[in-house]
């Protein structure tokens, strides 16, 4: 039984290491070269078509070549089509249905288990925000608040900005965690820039890491610099508002009357000031 490789999540990118492949088929039982070259074929076609992200025609393209030969590998490829296209439950049986095939790649049972274990979170996440739907629906009503006045709104933009800022920041070093984990699972891999070893790992698996982690690298460059951004903004608007305290008041013009005694009787003084 012929062994395909299983496709990656990302589209390749040209790497240099020098990593060899081990034989896929010796020993085993050759098949007639037309099939041979159809299953080929087939697979290659379904993995460009997933590259260029046409996930359906790709799912059909692996179906046929399962249909000739029912590698186990190519069930993990056509989960990973379907979990593209966000169909859950297709993905999920497929998933299912490679680990229990003997011969799978083992590289492919990690990352399937993973695949599996974030798509049934997420199928539960959305059964259980269901379920809680109609609770809402027949909620009592809120009262009307009344608006709140234009000062504190505007004391609070700065604490906003600032919690924009911490947000990008946290965003911006985990996608540079996750852009570095992928490049070090090549370096890491045996064989890695030696030709005399065989490497476990295929060279487009190896080129579609490095650019899966050129990628996350790059947005977690982006993020810190929003975060920066946002961090100065929240400082150039704390001494905004500092400059635009209202000024204290000044007393105004005060007039007053008052009764003096004076000699053989009293007087009426006028008194004030400006």
């Amino acid at each position: 039984m012929k062994a395909f490789s299983v496709i990656a999540a990302s589209a390749s990118l040209t790497f240099g290491s020098a990593l060899s492949l081990a034989p896929a088929w010796a020993g085993e039982p050759q098949q007639p070269a037309s099939a041979s070259s159809s299953l080929e074929q087939l697979n290659e076609e379904g993995a460009s078509l997933y590259a260029a992200r046409d996930y359906r025609r790709a799912i059909e393209k692996f179906i046929q070549a399962y249909a000739i030969e029912p590698d186990p590998n190519l069930l993990f490829n056509i989960a990973r089509c379907y979990e593209e296209l966000g169909e859950v439950d297709a993905a999920v049986e497929k998933y299912e249905a490679f680990l229990k095939t003997p011969g799978a790649d083992t590289r492919g049972q990690r990352r399937a288990r993973e695949s599996l274990a974030a798509l049934r979170e997420a199928r539960a996440g959305a059964s259980s925000a269901a379920a809680a739907s109609p609770n809402a629906a027949v909620a009592e009503p809120v009262p009307a608040q009344p608006a709140p006045s234009e000062a504190p709104t505007s004391q609070l933009v700065p604490w906003l900005t600032l919690g924009g800022s911490a947000l990008f920041a946290a965003v911006g070093t985990t996608f540079y965690l996750l852009g570095a984990s992928d490049h070090d699972d090549v370096t890491s891999t045996r064989g890695f820039d030696d030709g005399a070893t065989v490497s476990e790992m295929t060279h487009r698996e190896a080129d579609d890491l490095v650019s899966s982690g050129d990628t996350k690298k790059l947005l977690g460059g982006i993020s810190f610099g929003l975060a920066g951004a946002l961090a100065a903004t929240y400082v150039v608007l704390l001494v905004t508002q500092d400059d635009e305290s209202p000024p204290e008041r000044q007393p105004g013009p005060s007039i007053g009357l008052s009764l003096t005694p004076a000699r053989g009787g009293a007087a009426l003084l006028l008194q004030g000031s400006m």
